[in-house]
């Protein structure tokens, strides 16, 4: 058998590396769909993530009725394989479900920067289904954040 240069086991470690992420990928993957259909069987669903380092992330589907009850709520903490959505049944001190999404975004609309972007996931699947039962229009930073959404899509 011949001998592999430090080089030849670098790659060799780095393409096993790449081909287990790829994997973790796919059942991350996998896991939302489920989550999402899940979810949908509740009402309308808004979804909001809040990007983070290894841990601090989160991704919070929150689903309610036509008149912004909420009827559930999902979140998905921290960024490895073994993150799963669970239930949550409150949010800022107050229970999740059966609350208004009106009333959650009222309080959140008077955050500092810190405090937005401790929650951000949250306000922002509230904010989505804010904008799909009222028609209203997109904040500018929202209609930024799709802009470049729709321009990463066509440079590929």
């Amino acid at each position: 058998m011949p001998q592999l240069s430090g080089v030849s086991i670098l790659l060799l470690i780095m393409a096993v590396l790449f081909i287990m992420q790829s994997i973790a990928g796919y059942f991350q993957i996998k896991n939302y769909q489920k989550a999402v259909r899940r979810m949908h069987k509740f009402g309308n669903v808004g979804m909001g993530q809040k990007r983070g380092g290894f841990m601090n992330g989160h991704v919070a589907i929150i689903a309610c009725d036509s008149e912004g009850i909420i009827t559930a709520a999902e979140v998905m903490q921290g960024g490895t394989i073994l993150a799963r959505f669970k239930k949550v049944d409150s949010f800022l001190g107050r229970p999740l479900v059966g609350t208004s999404i009106f009333d959650f975004i009222e309080i959140t609309k008077d955050f500092d920067k810190k405090e937005f972007k401790k929650h951000q996931g949250y306000i922002r699947a509230l904010e989505a289904l804010e904008v799909r039962l009222t028609d209203r229009e997109l904040t500018r930073e929202q209609e930024k954040h799709m802009e470049q959404r729709g321009n990463k899509k066509k440079l590929f």
